[in-house]
């Protein structure tokens, strides 16, 4: 093979990548500027909807949790998440989270709500029973049912694929639905 056919075969195998890599050069700004606009994130079969999702719920919580005063033992609990969150995401988002639940269970057991011993294991399935009994409402029971999905999505997100700041907002609203919980108690 000439000195010429190995440059052409050279050249036609790395025009492709160069390309891209140029493209990716001088739309740099511009792209990263989308990037917080992205709705969804797939990533080897994991599919994640966070951000958008936390704002649309951002809404929703403040329709459903408005007049609800966090308590003064709360704060710094809220607090320790959003620092944990600008570390850690996931686990932040997964803790927020247990605080929902933990105060699920404890308004089904302060309202005396009857259900067999597995329920109490499974704090949606518990909060559907305080649904069909009319202990809650179906807007916070939705509520109650996409933040549980965010979660999920987080915990099945590649590492730092969730946003620091979106895992902040997901903690307010998840204080928020604690809150509101609580205060039916």
């Amino acid at each position: 093979m000439s000195a010429p056919d190995v440059i052409v075969k050279l050249v036609s195998a790395l025009a492709w990548p160069v390309t891209v890599l140029i493209c990716v050069l001088v739309l740099r700004p511009f792209l990263s500027r989308l990037v917080p606009l992205i709705r969804t994130l797939k990533y080897s079969d994991v599919e994640i909807q966070f951000g958008q999702e936390v704002a649309q719920l951002k809404i929703a919580a403040a329709q459903s949790t408005e007049s609800v005063a966090v308590d003064a033992t709360v704060r710094p609990i809220w607090e320790d998440l959003v620092r944990l969150a600008a570390v850690k995401p996931r686990t932040a988002i997964v803790r927020a989270w247990d605080k929902v639940e933990e105060t699920l269970i404890r308004v089904a057991k302060d309202r005396k709500i009857e259900a067999a011993r597995a329920v109490w294991q499974m704090p949606m399935v518990l909060g559907a029973v305080m649904l069909n009994k009319g202990e809650i409402s179906t807007e916070k029971y939705e509520l109650l049912s996409k933040l549980r999905q965010l979660v999920n999505a987080a915990e099945h997100a590649p590492i730092d694929t969730v946003n620091p700041d979106d895992a902040a907002e997901f903690v307010g609203l998840a204080m928020r639905m604690a809150a509101s919980l609580d205060s039916m108690s």
